[in-house]
């Protein structure tokens, strides 16, 4: 350890030298690009008495220590006080307004009781603004309660109901393109079009124009919107709960005829059935559930696009069931029935079957089929279908340019009416042959307003020039020979070449050339319970 004598010699060295540095001139600093300056030679001072005093040497606690930074002191909040007392004019209430923006509502019968104890203060109308916008004829009164002066803040938007109006006495009303409050959105299905929300919960689609006046706020994007399918022009509107409502065109033009997208859809089908639809009607972001399953008709699927289909072997919401006649497995989606075979059934994943009631009246493939297993309600019926008309009077026109005359001879009967030819079948021919030659009332096809008789009820007709150009051409037109030779076994029927029953010409020409049977076609039997 050096010794003190030797720490005051350095001490003063050091502050002789900083001293000595404190002196130079700036100019004696050498610039970093010029060239080093020549040392000048100093000559010496004469010589003189010291005049500072010896620096002492320093100890250890006499090294400086640096002085904390002072904290500000915070400038103290004020405490709040009451500003004010307000009334409304179509309230009894009174509103006690507070500096930091708190306003507390006294009823008029709390009021009563503690304006004394506050001091008997004196209550003044508030500040209001009356407005409307230019798309409805709701009014709205801007209040302000206010907390300092100057004030005019809105504290409280309310909507104005007759008698408030008339509350509020004779005031002017002024056109504003926001309300404040108002809530500014747009749907997931479209990026364009924009709505406003006001404080009495009216909606409204914005014009640019108006949207541009409002502000052209900031917009939530709200899920659900208007949705179509590709093969259809109805609009849907989907709510945020995924609740759907399909709109008129009255609807669609009250509601601004707002921009439509196409709902997200696959195009399935199974080896069993047509093309169904899997629609989504989205209501949430990122939403691919399946809402609805839509079986398509050939001309939906075409209006579509024809677009690619993918092979599944379940629909969304199907089932597997048996009807309590027959054994036939029918596949059933929102009550479309379909027959299977056991193979078909056993690829789908052999799912559970439940046994079921046809329903009254029963469709199979769509096909309203009324047999001896399938009856039709009593009331059902009202006369010949318009299908089957227009479908006749093609048929009859081109029976006539080959020479060929058909007519009507039996229409539509109804449970009455089939009661009384039933009856008088079983006096004519005795009850086992009239069970083969009329329905029982109910389970009459003539019931349905989709078969007719015609030019005669002889078996021989059917030989005859017009009985088998009827044979030949029936199903270009979308009839078929119902009750054909050597089916009686299954149709129940005897054979009848003047019974046709109108079914389409898709099917009609299917079952031509296949040979089927309705009954066939559609799995069910044709027997009566008793």
């Amino acid at each position: 350890m050096s010794s003190p004598s030797a720490r005051i010699r350095l001490w003063a060295v050091i502050t002789t030298a900083v001293l000595a540095l404190s002196l130079v001139p700036p100019a004696a600093v050498a610039d970093e690009t010029g060239p080093e300056p020549t040392p000048t030679a100093v000559s010496p001072e004469p010589s003189a008495e010291p005049t500072t005093e010896p620096t002492p040497e320093p100890t250890e606690t006499s090294t400086p220590t640096p002085s904390p930074t002072p904290t500000p002191t915070p400038t103290p909040t004020p405490e709040a006080t009451v500003f004010g007392y307000y009334s409304l004019p179509w309230s009894a209430a009174v509103y006690q307004s507070w500096t930091d923006g708190k306003i507390t509502a006294f009823s008029e019968a709390t009021w009563k009781s503690r304006r004394k104890a506050l001091g008997m203060p004196r209550v003044t109308p508030a500040p209001i603004r009356y407005v409307e916008t230019s798309w409805s004829d709701t009014e709205y009164a801007l209040v302000t309660f206010p907390q300092k002066a100057g004030d005019i803040a809105v504290d409280r938007v309310v909507v104005l109901t007759s008698a408030k109006k008339k509350k509020a006495g004779k005031h002017s009303v002024k056109r504003v393109a926001h309300v404040p409050t108002s809530t500014y959105f747009r749907y997931a299905s479209s990026t364009v079009d924009r709505y406003v929300r006001t404080p009495d919960g009216s909606r409204h689609k914005l014009t640019a124009t108006q949207y541009a006046k409002a502000g052209s706020r900031p917009l939530t994007v709200v899920y659900g919107g208007y949705y179509r399918t590709k093969w259809s022009k109805d609009v849907t509107f989907v709510s945020r709960d995924g609740s759907r409502r399909e709109l008129s065109a009255k609807q669609y033009a009250a509601a601004g005829k707002p921009r439509v997208a196409i709902a997200p859809t696959e195009y399935v089908k199974t080896p069993w059935t047509g093309v169904y639809a899997l629609v989504t009607w989205p209501h949430e972001k990122g939403d691919t559930s399946v809402d609805q399953a839509v079986r398509l008709t050939s001309a939906q699927y075409k209006a579509a696009g024809s677009p690619t289909v993918h092979k599944r072997l379940r629909i969304p919401g199907d089932s597997f069931v048996r009807l309590t006649v027959g054994k036939t497995i029918y596949h059933r989606k929102s009550g479309y029935l379909t027959p299977v075979t056991t193979a078909q059934w056993k690829s789908a994943g052999s799912p559970k079957i439940s046994t079921v009631k046809p329903a009254k009246p029963t469709y199979i493939r769509g096909i309203l089929i009324a047999n001896k297993s399938l009856p039709l309600p009593s009331t059902y019926g009202s006369g010949l279908r318009a299908e089957l008309k227009t479908a006749f009077a093609k048929m009859q026109k081109a029976a006539r340019r080959d020479g060929v005359s058909l007519r009507i001879i039996s229409g539509f009967r109804s449970y009455a009416s089939q009661k009384s030819v039933y009856a008088s079948k079983i006096r004519q021919y005795g009850f086992a042959t009239a069970e083969k030659r009329s329905a029982r009332p109910g389970h009459s096809e003539h019931q349905t307003g989709l078969a007719i008789d015609v030019n005669s009820i002889s078996q021989a007709w059917g030989r005859s020039k017009e009985g088998r150009w009827v044979a030949k051409n029936a199903h270009k037109y979308g009839f078929i020979v119902r009750y054909p030779e050597g089916k009686t076994r299954v149709t129940g029927y005897a054979y009848e070449p003047w019974h046709l029953r109108h079914v389409g010409v898709t099917v009609a020409t299917h079952l031509y050339k296949k040979k089927l049977t309705l009954d066939e076609y559609l799995g069910v039997p044709s027997k009566y319970a008793d």
